[in-house]
């Protein structure tokens, strides 16, 4: 058993450094760390610690001026906690490091090579190196990089130049979760002129699962030898994978590396940090006597950091004699503090700009009672001229904007602005925004020249003229007796004298002797030239005018360098980014706060979001979140945050794995059937736009009929009116999952059997998956995954305890591309056919709506897959129909047995006339008005007999016929369809009975074919209870609807289906060849394994059949 406690550290951060605290923590006291939000698609509550300091020496008095910590702590000193557990790792964290072994002859791998590797990186969804042989000029070997979106990639070069690598990309993503194997292998020569990659992941020390499908290049290949050492998680000077995705350090944990010469060939590098390092030592050797050196923070250790925050009190506490003082710490997370504040709303376009810092920026948005505009960087406020004041605090440019200034219709207006010259440029730009007005209106830029021959000054003049829907440029130049002004541009029409918002830029770019200009309207170029002299930074702005017959708003006058975001990026900011994604907004407004974050997931698979309204900065964080579905997080380590995005929350694999039978989940352990998390009426409305129909839960066992109606709305900021339904009905599925609900799970890291999974425990952090295993019967069978949303640890003297709290996981669970297990889609209608035993593992199935199940014949590499079988799970390892046959095969006297198992067996005429040959099955039928008859039996009376057939010739003197035949007890009680086929080709088609005498059930149906000899066609004939069924086509044609459709209740037990022939009387031209292929019968049939989740039962007919992971289509 584990000793209690843990070794753990607790450090503070002052004098630029952490120090060491960790004498001073009083033992008595646990340390308790609470972390998680209240549900997927929201923020963190900030992280919250208790803990006890020892204050005998009054150093944790922060206002003790002879405390030794006096002056360097006090509110929000940083606090670091940690454990130590476990076997070693290499550490490596986002700052510079090596982790290396020089170049040694075992290294020289230029064949066919193996590369594993045991990592945990802190995402897997960011671009990241996990080992290369490299080193620049030309010493390039091999690396095996992740890319953002998690997929695996595999470079190698044959002559160790980057411009003559090759590469492969894993065709599906590793499964996003903490420690995973992943593997790489290289075939230099597959012995079919190429090469192939093959990648592989594994969980624990579980056996290896191809990853995707093997990736094959046309041409032999070679891997370069180099003088280059072997790097473990440094990219050394590579930026960027072959696809162009930035590629970094990797930042998180490595467990082990091996390198084999040869796929499973012999072992030439070894790394197991377990076994081989010493904590905190710089080198160490592996497992075939490399060493390995260790530089910046790369480290062996097996601390884990449980939580960095701040300390925004230090209350003192002391017992009634004086002798004994402590201080009760309470450290938090930074949204603590980042949501303290009560800073007025800032829209879009003002957080840009401020996050941009130009030279200067009028906003004018000042309150109605305002006499002129503040500035956002230190200027002089905007002030009216010529006492023309506009409306403060009554302008609207659009409704996601502060209110602005507004120039009434008919009122005269003028107002200007002299920027700082700190920063300024002789280049600029000069932008502001617009919405309404008519008449005329002017922007005059006034350059810094003071207007005299050594120090011209330059007037660049902008005017807006609705009666034209035109935008001139003029430009003044000033010099001391004169000035001399020309018209540079006039642009129509322009189509900004409207409600929308608009913007405007004038760019101006100083050469050495010319100043060239641009005019930019909503992001566009409108006009643009060159004038000769130097232009100097801005001295002044004013916008003067009438507004006419309509009313005009202002704002957001802002003077630029020469470094300005592009026109374009400031209509996005004005527009408020509409269609951003989610995960780049998120690292968007925290720059612009500047609040380091970081990003889990590619940024462009996030939600499309709409226009960021006015908002602080968490509730904006918020918005994002509840759109995405992803979740804003404080990092462990760090202060600073994290967002995590929906995609990372799919197809996880377990971080954790607990199996209640072998006693790793400690009490309390009481799942919960209840309706918390039920939602069966879903409607999301856009911000702004659309709502979707309501998304309803029709049938099953929380269908609105079933339960009653759960009903919820939820509003979004969502780009598009389309995103509505999707929303919807994601949601739907999240909220109709079927299933018990294990809110709480505790780990006691005292127990020694949990603590053997201690790296796993402690790795779990919000958003990641755990696997429940083992569990007790009245449960449910199987495995129970769920999803971390929080937890509370304690780690003292007498308790190591984590306590998750989780909602299920598995509705998380979604469809990949070339991925077997999720990427298969279910039924939308399947059940059992007939009754089977406990132990029957031939199970008949119907399909009730849509498509049937794939066949073996078909889809070989398709199986296994597991079904459930009303909660009976069982493995799928072949599906055929009742009766199938593709005749593969060889045989005379008859057909032997058929692909699905049973013999063939001939009921009318000479064996001899039956044979199979040349991928056919042949009737030879040389005697006119005699039947012959050939059967396969099957269990169930509904059936869909389907065969392809052709004959040798066109009969002579009579018909010929052909007999799909269903239902077939014996000669003279059946169901079949008939075909017939005149001397002249003629194709008809009838549905016929035998119950002694033959009857035709219905008319007949003449199909307009004419019958070529040799020719193939389709028959097909089916029957559902007492419903029969026929029609007729051209092999490889488009298959018609039923031709004929009858109802009959004469025969109803299941029998034989057969292959039934004639030829009429008096046909002279005997004998004529019928061949039969592609013969298939539904239902279908699967042969299985039975009781895999150790359900054992008897199934009834009907018993609801589907896939027990089918494929989910993601948001």
């Amino acid at each position: 058993m584990p000793s209690l406690p843990p070794p753990r550290t607790t450090e503070l951060y002052y004098d630029g450094a952490w120090h060491d605290i960790s004498g001073d923590m009083r033992e008595s006291a646990p340390v308790r760390i609470t972390r998680g939000v209240t549900g997927l698609g929201a923020r963190q509550d900030p992280t919250a610690a208790t803990a006890t300091l020892d204050n005998r020496s009054g150093n944790y008095s922060p206002r003790n001026p002879l405390s030794g910590l006096f002056g360097k702590i006090g509110r929000n000193t940083p606090w670091r906690f940690s454990v130590n557990a476990g076997g070693l790792r290499l550490a490596l964290p986002s700052s510079a490091y090596t982790l290396s072994t020089p170049d040694a002859a075992t290294l020289d791998i230029t064949g066919d090579i193996d590369v594993r590797i045991d990592v945990a990186p802190d995402t897997w969804a960011s671009g990241q190196m996990l080992a290369c042989r490299y080193s620049v000029g030309g010493n390039f070997a091999w690396a095996l990089e992740l890319t953002p979106a998690g997929r695996l990639i595999f470079v190698w070069t044959p002559t160790g130049l980057a411009a003559n690598q090759r590469y492969a990309v894993s065709t599906v993503p590793v499964a996003v979760g903490r420690r995973r194997r992943v593997r790489a292998t290289l075939d230099v020569d597959n012995g079919a002129g190429g090469c192939t990659v093959t990648f592989y992941v594994a969980s624990g020390t579980g056996g290896w699962t191809q990853l995707g499908t093997p990736v094959v290049s046309t041409g032999t290949t070679s891997i370069y030898n180099p003088t280059a050492a072997l790097n473990i998680g440094d990219p050394v000077a590579i930026a960027v994978t072959p696809e162009g995705d930035a590629l970094g350090r990797l930042r998180g944990s490595v467990y082990g590396l091996q390198v084999y010469a040869g796929v499973n060939g012999a072992l030439r590098v070894d790394v197991d940090p377990a076994a081989q390092g010493t904590a905190g030592a710089s080198t160490f050797t592996d497992g075939t006597g490399l060493v390995w050196s260790l530089t910046g923070g790369a480290a062996l250790s097996n601390r884990h950091v449980r939580m960095v925050g701040e300390i925004p009190a230090w209350p003192p506490s002391r017992d009634l004699s004086g002798a004994d003082r402590t201080v009760q710490i309470a450290p938090a997370g930074i949204m603590r503090r980042l949501g303290a504040g009560n800073r007025p709303l800032d829209s879009a376009l003002r957080r840009f700009i401020l996050g941009a810092r130009p030279v200067e920026c009028w906003p004018l948005t000042d309150g109605e009672q305002a006499t002129r505009g503040s500035s956002l960087f230190g200027s002089p406020p905007a002030a009216a001229l010529n006492d023309q004041p506009p409306s403060w605090g009554k302008g609207s440019v659009t409704s996601w904007l502060e209110p602005t200034v507004l120039c009434p219709a008919g009122e005269p207006f003028a107002l200007e602005g002299r920027p700082r010259t700190s920063g300024a440029t002789n280049s600029w730009s000069v932008d502001f925004v617009r919405s309404g007005g008519a008449g005329f209106t002017a922007l005059t830029i006034v350059d810094s020249g003071r207007g005299t021959d050594d120090s011209p000054q330059t007037l660049w003049q902008v005017s807006f003229i609705s009666a034209l829907d035109q935008i001139t440029v003029g430009r003044e130049v000033r010099v001391s007796d004169s000035s001399t002004f020309s018209t540079l541009a006039s642009i129509t029409p322009m189509g900004i004298f409207n409600a929308s918002p608009h913007h405007i830029r004038l760019s101006t770019s100083v050469g050495s002797s010319s100043t060239a200009w641009v005019l930019y309207v909503d992001g566009v170029i409108v006009g643009s030239g060159s004038e000769s002299g130097l232009g100097r930074p801005v001295g002044r702005l004013i916008i003067a005018g009438n507004a006419g017959d309509a009313d005009l708003s202002l704002g957001y006058f802002t003077v630029w360098t020469s470094s300005a975001p592009t026109a374009a990026a400031m209509v996005q900011a004005l527009q408020g980014f509409p269609g951003e994604a989610a995960g780049a907004r998120a690292l968007r407004i925290s720059a612009e706060n500047g609040v380091p974050i970081a990003l889990a997931g590619v940024a462009a698979d996030s939600t499309p979001l709409g226009v960021q309204e006015p908002q602080r900065y968490l509730e904006a964080l918020d918005t994002i979140a509840a759109a995405d579905l992803g979740l804003v997080l404080e990092q462990r380590d760090a202060l600073a945050l994290v967002y995590r995005a929906r995609t990372t929350l799919y197809n996880q694999a377990p971080v954790l794995e607990l199996d209640f039978a072998n006693g790793e989940i400690s009490a309390p352990f009481d799942p919960i059937d209840d309706d918390k998390l039920t939602q069966n009426d879903v409607t999301v409305r856009r911000r702004g736009g659309a709502s979707s129909v309501p998304a309803v839960r029709e049938d099953g066992p929380l269908s609105v009929d079933a339960i009653g109606r759960y009903d919820v709305a939820v509003d979004l900021s969502l780009a598009v009116d389309e995103q509505v339904t999707q929303q919807a009905w994601w949601r739907l599925h999240i909220g109709t999952f079927d299933g018990l609900r294990y809110t709480k799970i505790t780990v006691s890291l005292a127990n020694p059997r949990a603590y053997a999974k201690v790296h796993d425990a402690l790795a779990v952090d919000v958003g990641d998956l755990i696997r429940l295993q083992n569990l007790p019967p009245d449960q449910r069978p199987g495995d129970v995954d769920l999803l971390v949303i929080g937890y509370d640890e304690e780690v003292g003297a007498t308790a190591w305890t984590i306590t998750y709290t989780c909602v299920p996981g598995e509705p998380w669970s979604v469809g990949v591309v070339d991925d077997a297990a999720p990427g298969r889609a279910d039924t939308a209608g399947s059940e059992l056919a007939a009754p089977v035993s406990a132990t029957a593992t031939v199970l008949p199935v119907v399909t009730t709506a849509g498509p049937v199940w794939v066949g073996t014949a078909a889809y070989p590499d398709e199986f296994p897959f597991d079904v459930t079988i009303d909660g009976e799970q069982v493995t799928v390892t072949a599906i055929t129909g009742v009766a199938e046959d593709r005749f593969a095969r060889t045989v005379s006297g008859g057909w032997g047995t058929a692909d699905s198992g049973q013999a063939w067996t001939v009921a009318d005429g000479p064996a001899a006339d039956w044979s199979v040959s040349g991928g056919a099955g042949r009737c030879t039928i040389s005697t006119a008005n005699a039947f012959r008859i050939i059967a396969a039996p099957v269990a169930v009376p509904d059936v869909d007999l389907q065969f392809d057939f052709a004959l040798s010739a066109l009969p002579v003197g009579d018909s010929v016929y052909v007999f799909p035949t269903i239902r077939y007890l014996d000669g003279t009680h059946l169901y079949m369809g008939r075909v017939q086929i005149t001397t002249a080709g003629s194709m008809v088609l009838s549905l016929r009975r035998r119950s002694g005498a033959e009857s035709q059930i219905g008319s007949t149906y003449t199909t307009g074919y004419t019958y070529a000899p040799g020719a193939w066609y389709t028959a097909r004939v089916a029957m559902t209870g007492s419903t029969l069924a026929g029609k007729v086509w051209p092999r490889g044609g488009v298959e018609p609807d039923w031709q004929l459709t009858v109802s009959d209740t004469t025969l109803t037990a299941p029998g034989s289906v057969a292959v039934r022939a004639l030829l009429g009387q008096n046909v002279s031209n005997a004998p004529v060849t019928l061949q039969i292929d592609n013969l298939w019968c539904g239902p279908q049939q699967m042969t299985v394994i039975r009781s895999v989740n150790g359900v054992v039962k008897d199934q009834v007919a009907g018993a609801d059949v589907r896939l027990t992971h089918p494929m989910i289509i993601a948001l």
